[in-house]
């Protein structure tokens, strides 16, 4: 059996911690992109559970409201929809009018449209004070349903993937309240 001197041995430890280290990071990195792959693919199967059209409730024979076309991109994202819509229409009704009770009682037993504008301000949240895309953003940007390609001097959001509703934004702000103005159009566009 061969022995080593301490100095062969010393060099042997020091080339096995070195790759130890580059193993560890590797395996970091992979952890991270293992993290990115599992939440992108948790949003892939909130858009196609979507596409899926929720059962019809019976209201007489037939349906209270059709659903239309559109699928949701979220679960329960029509019915906040709707349902921000009809509580921003309330403030227009006549109190006592039966339009106004029909409506008020319709946004009661839905439980309001208070989610849209949680959404709101989550991504007012997101985007006040945005300077660049760092890593903060982007992950906030991606849990809300944005997926983010860049080109050039911006970056284009989509929501969930659908091209009819991609918004442009700046890679570096042009001033304090670019985050904000982003957030608002944003908004407007897809909530």
């Amino acid at each position: 059996m061969k022995t080593m001197d301490a100095a062969t041995l010393e060099k042997e430890l020091t080339v096995l911690r070195q790759r130890y280290d580059s193993l560890e990071k590797e395996t970091g990195h992979l952890r991270k992109r293992y993290e990115s792959l599992k939440e992108e693919h948790e949003k892939l199967q909130q858009y196609v559970a979507g596409m899926v059209q929720p059962p019809r409730v019976e209201y007489d024979g037939g349906q209270f409201i059709e659903p239309g076309g559109e699928n949701d991109f979220y679960t329960g994202e029509r019915k906040d929809i709707v349902l921000a819509v009809l509580d921003d229409a309330l403030s227009s009704l006549k109190k006592g009018s039966r339009r106004y009770d029909v409506v008020a009682s319709v946004i009661a037993a839905n439980g309001g449209g208070e989610r849209q504008k949680e959404r709101e301000k989550e991504l007012k949240s997101i985007l006040r004070g945005y300077v660049s895309m760092d890593a903060s953003v982007r992950n906030h940007l991606q849990k809300f349903g944005f997926f983010i390609s860049g080109s050039g001097k911006h970056y284009e959001l989509t929501y969930y993937g659908d091209n009819r509703y991609a918004y442009t934004i700046s890679k570096t702000a042009g001033d304090a309240r670019a985050g904000i103005n982003a957030a608002s159009k944003i908004a407007t566009m897809v909530l």
